[in-house]
């Protein structure tokens, strides 16, 4: 078998394996990480940013994340994509406006599959 194989193999029997090292990589970057902080606690973070819908229901608002990250939109919505993918936030359309919060649960279950795997 070769090693391409056995990787293949070990991932199909460690679903959780897979996505605990997909969510490892998204938050291997600092930006994301940081993101993810902010993220943490919306409404002080993004305080000097008037929100344009209930941050506990809907998250934030990704303008204001760009705004306080100081990146270029393309940049902060590329981010916040892979954070996505990663199953670490979760993405809510309000209007014209994409906000996104923190998937908590999924956090939960990352945190508890770290424990496990080292």
């Amino acid at each position: 078998m070769s090693r391409n194989d056995e990787t293949a193999t070990q991932a199909a029997e460690a679903p959780d394996t897979v996505e605990t090292l997909e969510a490892f990589k998204a938050l291997a970057n600092p930006v994301r990480l940081q993101i993810m902080r902010w993220l943490r606690n919306p409404d002080a973070e993004f305080a000097a940013y008037e929100p344009i819908a209930d941050r506990d229901t809907v998250g934030v608002c990704v303008s204001h994340i760009q705004a306080k990250s100081g990146l270029a939109q393309s940049t902060v919505s590329s981010y916040m994509a892979t954070l996505e993918r990663a199953g670490l936030v979760r993405s809510t359309r309000v209007g014209k406006w994409t906000h996104y919060r923190r998937d908590e649960e999924r956090l939960r279950r990352l945190s508890e599959a770290v424990g496990g795997l080292i």
